[in-house]
């Protein structure tokens, strides 16, 4: 018996952003899995951008606009995940959907 459903499991791979994604890395279900791999590559490059960005001249503007973005991004990754939808992002989309598919040889 699972204490909690594969969409509520998705759902919390983003919580936290990377650290969740993290954690969430090794379920078993190839559903979470991908939400992980997503979180995981998404919100680890969100920070980066947030703490280099400021080291540019007018970087410090920058970086809020990307922090606001992100919380955005973050909300909806939540509720799509816990819908049950994969949502697939730009680029990091496509790399959690490599990672997670079995490769055919």
């Amino acid at each position: 018996m699972e204490l909690m459903s594969e969409n509520v499991r998705a759902a919390m791979c983003y919580t936290l952003g990377f650290i969740t994604g993290v954690l969430f890395l090794f379920d078993g279900s190839p559903f979470v899995r991908f939400h992980a791999v997503q979180s995981t590559l998404t919100f680890s490059t969100i920070a980066a951008l947030i703490i280099l960005l400021p080291v540019i001249p007018g970087g410090v503007m920058l970086s809020r606009i990307v922090m606001a973005f992100s919380l955005l991004l973050w909300a909806i990754c939540i509720i799509k995940a816990s819908r049950g939808e994969v949502f697939k992002l730009p680029i990091f989309g496509e790399i959690a959907e490599a990672q997670i598919t079995p490769l055919h040889t």
